[in-house]
């Protein structure tokens, strides 16, 4: 078969979005099928052709709202127009984050489509049953170890002075998109946080445009201290056999601590940003935006972004349905039967 190679982890995405759009996009992609049909044609022997795709570099870019949003719609269109065409997808050299990136566009990938992917990690794709088996040596290409020569270059991404279109130029072209993204503007010294909540291996993204001024971004994982009347109380309460819900009250106080291999990062008008946490610790999460600035330097006198924020939950395999007990309901509040047993301890002098 006719081998179609695409460095996809390689590819900016995103600055090509921006500085072509999305339906000049979609005429290349569709000259490409073109293309393999005239070569499949070519030979009464051959129906279909391979796509070989190199995930090396796959990163966070690649998963912005609108490129996926994008890759939709070229899945749509592929499928309805060139249904049998795609013989076999090979991808090669999956990162990390593949199964992130996997779980986000499956979705809209059919399942006839989905049979045909074979993903090889590292350098599975050299062991007997690799990538051999569907593509001839020689034609193997030379970034994978193949003897064929590969003249894709890989340039890095788009030059911002390329851009033709802002974000908000591409997000207003797809209704869903503006759904997914809030435009928030913040006066010198002010802060905006966002708190979710999210389990072990599951993960938070996050995505944002920095379309004025400056902005200060940090992640962070908040730790809640609830307040107690004193040991005896809680060993009552205990005894008692009384529970409650584990969500914190707003009287309770916290501590906020930025996550591991992150930092207070600064970010320019313009720049472009993309994320991602792998959570190791259950609980409440705090993405934080702030028009401040270091010691010495003055904020701006006012910064407006875009963002959009995520959770992919982790993989669970559900349990057996059972019949749901009916929600605890306790007769008193926490802070009432706190009140209750200050009161009782105080007055017997414990």
């Amino acid at each position: 078969r006719p081998v179609y190679i695409l460095r996809l982890g390689h590819l900016d995405i995103k600055g090509m979005l921006r500085a072509v759009g999305e339906d000049a996009l979609l005429r290349h992609a569709l000259f490409i099928c073109e293309q393999g049909i005239q070569k499949t044609n070519a030979t009464s022997k051959i129906s279909s052709w391979t796509l070989l795709i190199d995930l090396e570099g796959l990163n966070l870019r690649h998963l912005w709202a609108p490129a996926r949003m994008a890759m939709r719609r070229f899945t749509e269109v592929m499928e309805q127009n060139y249904p049998e065409t795609l013989g076999v997808v090979l991808i090669v050299q999956a990162p990390r984050l593949f199964p992130l990136a996997w779980t986000l566009v499956k979705s809209f990938i059919n399942e006839n489509t989905r049979r045909k992917c074979l993903v090889y990690a590292g350098n599975d794709y050299l062991e007997e049953d690799g990538i051999h088996s569907y593509i001839h040596h020689e034609a193997i290409p030379d970034f994978l170890g193949g003897p064929c020569p590969c003249d894709i270059e890989c340039n890095g991404l788009v030059p911002r002075e390329e851009y033709t279109r802002s974000t908000e130029d591409v997000l207003e072209r797809e209704a869903g998109l503006q759904s997914l993204y809030k435009s928030l503007t913040l006066k010198r010294g002010e802060l905006h946080e966002v708190t979710v909540e999210a389990d072990v291996d599951g993960v938070i993204t996050w995505d944002f445009d920095t379309v004025l001024g400056e902005l200060q971004f940090t992640v962070s994982h908040r730790s809640y201290t609830q307040p107690r009347c004193n040991s005896s109380l809680a060993a009552m309460v205990e005894m008692a056999g009384i529970t409650y819900p584990s969500s914190p009250s707003p009287s309770d106080s916290y501590t906020d601590t930025i996550v591991d291999d992150s930092s207070v990062e600064t970010y320019l008008e313009g720049d472009s940003v993309q994320g991602s946490y792998y959570v190791s610790k259950p609980g409440t999460y705090v993405i934080m935006w702030g028009n401040v600035a270091p010691l010495g330097k003055q904020p701006t006198q006012k910064s407006t972004f875009l963002y959009s924020i995520e959770i992919i939950e982790p993989k669970t395999t559900p349990a057996p349905s059972l019949p749901s007990p009916p929600p605890f309901q306790p007769l008193f509040s926490r802070q009432q039967l706190e009140h209750f047993f200050c009161s009782q301890l105080e007055q017997y002098g414990l």
